[in-house]
């Protein structure tokens, strides 16, 4: 289960992650007004693929070969959600102060 949420997560964080660089190339050359709106959008989903995708990798390299643990899965889990919970706030911090 690990090892496909590690291929499906990286995936979506290089498809994302090219979709990034199309956005700004479009926004950039003032092409349409799409660019702009889809950095905006689309920065959370890029932020949770690459966490995912990051996190994953590091309890693959790190765990038991024949077993898996976890202990491992929540110390690693743990400061996960929490930088993603901390970038979230931001993220949405105009909102909650106004």
């Amino acid at each position: 289960m690990v090892t496909y949420l590690k291929k499906l997560s990286g995936f979506l964080f290089y498809v994302l992650g090219g979709t990034f660089f199309l956005a700004y190339m479009l926004q950039y050359n003032e092409v349409t007004p799409m660019g702009a709106w889809w950095l905006k959008v689309a920065d959370l989903p890029l932020l949770l693929a690459g966490i995912l995708y990051g996190g994953t990798s590091l309890y693959l390299s790190v765990k038991p070969k024949d077993a898996d643990s976890k202990s491992l899965f929540i110390i690693i889990g743990v400061p996960l959600i929490v930088i993603f919970s901390t970038l979230l706030m931001m993220n949405f911090w105009p909102l909650l102060t106004s």
